[in-house]
């Protein structure tokens, strides 16, 4: 029996207040789930560093170590030693007071420089020290042993003194920079840093020296501290709190000092806590010292009572607890072993450590993390933060893909033709164009021979000549295009005839320039695994460091004070001056993994949006476009007013089902080391071993975001239906 008029409507407002309580109910959830996840609380936590009593109130400003015994000096002319791993000390006598600025051991001998050109060495078994001094008035910022009697000193204005037979020799290498840090491996191999980025090397003992060129946003940092630590690793660091490195490269056979990079921090844990700040661009400290313990493992001091350490190569660097506070400045830093070492500062204040400075947490205790309870409030932090860095560049990927898919599905649909293109001039200026288009692509062929032959590939091989030989793989490309453009140009005759090749007849004249750029893309994301496009972007064309390098610059706190739109208003609002970068900056300007996944995502995500829309499309009737240019509407207005409204509404709901799967892929962002939700679970599992509790809490978060996801693309389907499109009716 059918319904009355009156049921019907009773029946549908009863059914959209169902829906309408059902979206409520998810909204509620996931604010409840976001508002009852407190963020962790510090932990106490105990400085492994203890003062100890150096006997002197003199600024300590440099120390070293030979054959056990460390050696401290500073201003006033102060010599200190300890022979029992820097516990106690004891005054030595000096023989100046003038301050000692630098110091070095090695080859059995002791060499130290101070103020007015100051210069003493003291060998092994000798008590005295033999006085080898500058001319006075020399400004001395780095010295290095070569050998027990010979050694190299650098200063300012580019000078540097070589030491042989008891006297030294000067060398001036004509530039201005002042020369701040030496180094020397062995007899043979150092390196010099100083200001404005500079960097020299030499490999015969410090006579001729090479310059090297500094990374990228270094060009005009002082680097003030080196260490060349071994024969494939070099360490230094700037005034401003970046780290440098040059590794030797066994695969392009490339030797330590030659290439150097910056130090790309993934995160900077304050002293004392266990809250970390995601991708600071610098440490935002004035360093002074390095000391290399391992090729992964160094620590540094700075002013304001900085010392830190880094044992995976400085991506990750621990800020350590000063048990004599912020006041305290540490000038110098030397290690016996991995754990044991002295930190040495003003006021004469020394620091001594077991355990490489690493801080000791107080009441620790094992959780028992086979109570769901205590394993929630152990990991909640972590979910939170892999749950919110994977809603970030989800809403980024459906952002960029559907930008991507509306202007692909544009262009495969656009009906632009090579006929239309030409068919408004005469033949003979087609022609005339033919000529050049057809003497380009010869060229970019001729040019791309070299490269593509200098790869020594044969046959089948050549598949692989876009890895090996990217510009001439495009150049090929680009001269087919050109190749064909030129000769159909060439051959027309204002008939746009068809050509028969055998049994077929082609018209060339209706090839669509944009349906094919558009088809060649989408063909490519389509058909490559989604994993892979992660790694090649990240890893292979490093999209996102190129990409962070310009947003540092255009999103820089400077840009800030004078641009402002709604974007670098929110990035202003967190606080720069205190190295507090917050969520937003971490995320987003410091970190090229959330680029690269970002990338990756809307990349793939835009290819198959692209043929959900292209289907919409041509789902509306052509009459629709006709109606649009009939009363004067370009082809891009009929398709921006008209077409696109239409089709839009029509793919929702496949369209939902591709951002859908955009969750669940984002997953894979894991591969390239972003912080997502399931990054984070493999690290619980890792620490907690809870297998169910962990992997049922990821679950559940991705389910919160994909059910919350479908219910508003419902919603959205129901509140831009087309009246009168669509299946209706039933009892």
């Amino acid at each position: 029996m059918g319904l009355t008029m009156f049921e019907e409507d009773s029946r549908l407002s009863d059914s959209t207040r169902m829906r309408g309580a059902a979206h409520i109910i998810s909204i509620s959830i996931v604010i409840l789930l976001l508002t009852s996840v407190n963020p962790s609380q510090a932990s106490d936590f105990k400085s492994s560093w203890e003062v100890v009593e150096s006997g002197t109130s003199e600024d300590l400003l440099t120390a070293t170590e030979i054959e056990g015994v460390i050696w401290a000096f500073g201003t006033g002319g102060a010599m200190l030693h300890s022979d029992d791993n820097g516990i106690t000390w004891a005054a030595y006598d000096s023989p100046t007071t003038s301050g000692i600025l630098n110091s070095d051991s090695g080859f059995g001998s002791l060499l130290v420089s101070g103020e007015n050109g100051l210069m003493m060495l003291r060998k092994s078994g000798e008590e005295l020290w033999t006085d080898i001094p500058l001319p006075e008035g020399s400004i001395v910022n780095g010295i290095s042993l070569t050998g027990s009697e010979t050694a190299v000193a650098v200063g300012a204005h580019g000078t540097i003194w070589n030491l042989e037979g008891g006297t030294w020799a000067e060398t001036n290498l004509s530039i201005e920079s002042d020369l701040l840090g030496v180094s020397f491996l062995d007899e043979n191999l150092g390196i010099v840093v100083g200001s404005d980025g500079t960097i020299l090397f030499s490999d015969d003992g410090g006579e001729s020296w090479e310059y090297r060129e500094a990374p990228e946003g270094a060009g005009d940092a002082e680097i003030v501290s080196v260490e060349f630590y071994s024969p494939t690793r070099i360490y230094a660091i700037t005034n401003d709190g970046r780290i440098l490195i040059s590794m030797s490269n066994v695969v392009t056979g490339t030797d330590v000092g030659y290439i150097w990079t910056l130090v790309e921090f993934e995160r900077h844990y304050p002293a004392g806590s266990n809250e970390y700040v995601l991708g600071p661009e610098t440490l935002d400290v004035m360093l002074t010292s390095i000391e290399v313990v391992t090729t992964s493992k160094f620590l540094m001091t700075g002013e304001g009572g900085y010392i830190s350490m880094s044992i995976n190569g400085g991506t990750i660097v621990s800020q350590q607890i000063n048990p004599l506070g912020n006041n305290s400045d540490f000038n110098d830093i030397v290690m016996l072993t991995g754990f044991n070492g002295v930190a040495v500062g003003d006021g004469g204040k020394i620091l001594w450590t077991e355990n490489a400075g690493a801080d000791d947490q107080l009441g620790f205790v094992v959780p028992e993390y086979g109570n769901f309870g205590v394993f929630v409030d152990e990991t909640k932090a972590m979910f939170l933060s892999g749950f919110i860095a994977t809603l970030k560049i989800v809403a980024f990927g459906i952002i960029l893909g559907f930008l991507l898919g509306v202007t692909l599905a544009m262009c495969k649909t656009s009906p632009t033709s090579l006929r239309y293109v030409v068919e408004r001039y005469e033949a003979k200026y087609v022609r005339l164009v033919g000529i050049p288009l057809l003497a380009g692509g010869l060229y970019l062929f001729y040019s791309a021979i070299p490269g593509a032959s200098n790869l020594g590939l044969q046959g089948i091989e050549y598949v692989f000549l876009p890895v090996g030989a990217p510009v001439s793989f495009a150049k090929i490309l680009l001269g087919i295009a050109l190749l064909f453009l030129g000769t159909l140009f060439l051959s027309n005759d204002g008939n746009f005839s068809k050509v028969r090749v055998g049994p077929f007849a082609l018209n060339p004249w209706r090839v669509r320039p944009l349906n094919a750029i558009a088809t060649v893309y989408t063909d490519f994301f389509r058909n490559t695994p989604l994993i892979v496009q992660f790694l090649f972007i990240h890893f292979g064309l490093r999209l996102g460091a190129l990409i962070q390098e310009p947003g540092l610059e255009i999103f820089s706190f400077d840009n800030l004070e004078n641009n402002h739109n709604f974007l670098t208003d929110i990035i202003a609002t967190y606080d720069h001056s205190e190295g507090n970068y917050g969520t937003l900056i971490g995320g987003v300007l410091y970190d090229s993994a959330f680029i690269s996944a970002i990338c990756a995502l809307g990349f793939n995500s835009g290819a198959y949006q692209c043929e959900t829309i292209r289907g919409a499309i041509q789902a509306i009737p052509s009459a629709q476009m006709e109606a649009g240019r009939s009363i004067g509407l370009t082809y891009l207005q009929t398709m921006r007013r008209v077409i696109m409204p239409q089709a839009i509404r029509i793919c929702i709901p496949p369209m939902g089902n591709e951002m859908v799967n955009l969750v669940l892929n984002s997953s894979l962002a894991m591969i390239i080391g972003y912080a997502e939700l399931t990054r984070q679970g493999k690290l619980i599992v890792a620490s907690t071993f809870q297998y169910a509790y962990a992997w049922g809490m990821v679950l559940i978060s991705y389910f919160v975001v994909t059910w919350t996801l479908a219910l508003i693309l419902r919603w959205l389907e129901e509140k831009t239906r087309i009246p009168g499109l669509g299946i209706t009716g039933g009892e």
